[in-house]
């Protein structure tokens, strides 16, 4: 049976991702630093890590999976203006947010390099198009995906495809904590919402929609895109 290498998996976005896999008839391995429902398989460390990807690959050989896909969603956020940035911060939000998907690619390709047709599929954000005040460091960090996205496109082709999701304001407990650190979430999710062409944010299961498409066969003419979810936030702003 086909499998997918999700990391991030036991958060809102992950887990959507991990369950629409599964009723499309994926087993699912999935990655987080904490337990992980509803998957196959998981290992718990640190994506950052290259023993946690050492465990994984033990986990890969043990079973004989056949490695398809892997989904990059582990991710943190952090919120700071820049007079008070704070440098042991911004490394970590390079490591966790586009080192470990260098670190989990360099280790998984070995593996996708043997499936017919393997996919690579990176979360970004539009973030990384528009700015955000006080969120600079994340900013940045989706900016590097949407670049390592297209340079390892190159890379990897023809036998690996390679893309990103750009998603809008998504409901997942990490945009939530987000929100919950402005003065008024109530009037700042509402103006949020007022910024969608749709009028309202989006649900980690219409992402998971478009993260399947990526890494699936239904989009074998796709790499190094950076595919925008954003419920019309760009055109409207």
């Amino acid at each position: 049976m086909e499998t997918v290498v999700i990391t991030g998996a036991a958060g809102g976005m992950g887990s959507a991702v991990a369950a629409l896999f599964r009723s499309k008839g994926y087993q699912v391995l999935g990655t987080d630093c904490q337990e992980i429902a509803g998957v196959d398989f998981q290992v718990v460390g640190d994506v950052a890590d290259e023993v946690t990807w050492g465990k994984i690959s033990t986990v890969i050989e043990q079973n004989d999976l056949e490695v398809v896909s892997l989904i990059n969603i582990a991710g943190r956020n952090y919120f700071n203006l820049v007079d008070d940035a704070i440098k042991s911060e911004w490394l970590n939000m390079f490591e966790v947010n586009v080192v470990a998907m260098v670190i989990g690619i360099k280790h998984l390709v070995p593996y996708l390099r043997k499936a017919k047709a393997a996919s690579i599929v990176n979360m970004s954000s539009i973030s990384a198009q528009i700015g955000t005040s006080g969120y600079s460091a994340y900013v940045a960090t989706k900016g590097a995906v949407d670049s390592l996205t297209k340079a390892l496109a190159l890379e990897l082709a023809p036998q690996i495809r390679i893309n990103a999701v750009a998603p809008g304001w998504i409901e997942t407990p990490f945009t939530v904590a987000g929100l919950n650190l402005t003065p008024d979430p109530v009037a700042h999710r509402k103006k949020a919402e007022q910024m969608h062409a749709l009028n309202r944010v989006g649900t980690p299961e219409e992402i998971a929609k478009v993260i399947y498409f990526l890494a699936s066969s239904e989009s074998s003419f796709l790499t190094g895109s950076i595919v925008v979810a954003d419920g019309g936030y760009l055109i409207k702003n």
